[in-house]
């Protein structure tokens, strides 16, 4: 009635198609509120606790949300999130040990632009993300996704945005067409990947005595070529493959239990020679700016040798992408996946790191080249 929620508790309650147009729901709590169907235009949501509420439906149309928490808060293709006004909000409504929130943008000193807060969270509703339990099987992985590829015409190999390591599992990502049904996607994963992976086991049971080694090596090696030809993103931890090999991009391979970096470097190298001199002499020379990069990452001494790998293989992607005679939105986004890596590495890196001088310094050439800025 007054559109006055300053501070109020509606934890829980049923919001269902109400009118709050213009509200004052400053720092409001509608933790596992039902919102479905709700007009919230204008709405002052700043700090609110939109924690697992039902947002289904709901126009956020103009909504400041900026403070805002949206742990497992609850959206769709319907949810309207136009002319959002949104500096950052969180993903967690305790902080953990460290007092993190899962802030985003994640730099404290970073704040979304026009626009961004829906590009962002709109991409989410068109992922499907499928957990694998205890590590890839090789084969298991190349005949499931090809019988997904034959379900679903519209899932191809680009549709991979990414691995990340869970624990002993692992979490693929794949960017799917608006109003995709997800459960199908999963369904049909689920069966034929637990077929294959029974299947797999029975055989692998029956050569083990003849082949024991070679055979882990050869499943190895066919999972790599199938991954070669796939463009895929946000790789921050290789994917074990289970003897003791490490995949960690189409370019990029790391080998045993040692990461040899020299062998990296040189497959770098290559990749940046490759690139075509400027059309014009007073073009930055890609070529030279990349090479300052790998040779940043390599001599940073505050640096591991597999964030160094990590490093090696973005700007490898870089180098690639530099290559394409008809840059397109997708080699775009390829340079700028990789750029997000370099810059989000040199965030927990001191002002003596070689790798933070080189990417504040050489990043910003990097993405004007490609016209991102």
């Amino acid at each position: 009635m007054t559109l006055n929620g300053v501070d109020q508790n509606f934890a829980g309650a049923d919001l269902r198609e109400v009118n709050l147009n213009g509200a004052q729901l400053h720092r409001i709590d509608l933790k596992g509120a039902n919102l479905s169907g709700a007009t919230l235009v204008g709405a002052e949501l700043q700090g609110a606790n939109l924690t697992e509420a039902n947002c289904v439906g709901t126009n956020f149309t103009a909504a400041h949300l900026t403070g805002a928490c949206l742990e497992a808060w609850n959206i769709d293709s319907t949810t309207t999130l136009k002319d959002i006004d949104c500096q950052y909000v969180f993903l967690h409504k305790q902080p953990d040990a460290r007092g993190d929130r899962e802030r985003r943008p994640h730099n404290p000193d970073k704040d979304f632009q026009p626009g961004d807060f829906e590009k962002i969270f709109k991409d989410m509703l068109d992922t499907v993300q499928l957990l694998i339990r205890n590590g890839i099987n090789p084969d298991s992985f190349k005949a499931t996704f090809q019988s997904m590829i034959e379900v679903h015409p519209d899932i191809t190999a680009e549709s991979i945005q990414g691995f990340e390591r869970r624990g002993d599992d692992v979490l693929l990502t794949l960017q799917v067409p608006q109003g995709t049904n997800k459960a199908d996607i999963e369904r049909t994963w689920d069966e034929v990947y637990e077929a294959r992976l029974a299947a797999a086991s029975a055989t692998a049971q029956l050569e083990a005595e003849k082949r024991r080694g070679d055979d882990l090596k050869e499943v190895s090696l066919g999972f790599s070529r199938f991954l070669s030809s796939i463009q895929i993103n946000n790789m921050n931890n290789p994917i074990n493959t289970g003897d003791r090999s490490f995949y960690a991009s189409g370019d990029v391979t790391l080998t045993g239990s040692t990461i040899n970096l020299g062998e990296i470097s040189g497959q770098v190298s290559n990749q940046i020679n490759q690139i075509p001199e400027p059309s014009t002499p007073d073009q930055p020379n890609l070529r030279d700016i990349l090479t300052q990069l790998q040779t940043a990452a390599e001599t940073d001494s505050e640096l591991s040798d597999d964030e160094k790998a990590e490093a090696l293989q973005a700007v490898a992607r870089i180098a690639t992408a530099a290559t394409d005679p008809a840059p397109s939105a997708k080699t775009q986004g390829v340079v700028k996946r990789a750029s997000a890596t370099l810059k989000g590495m040199t965030e927990a890196l001191t002002d003596a790191s070689k790798l933070a001088d080189a990417c504040t310094k050489l990043l910003p050439l990097v993405l004007s080249l490609f016209a991102l800025v």
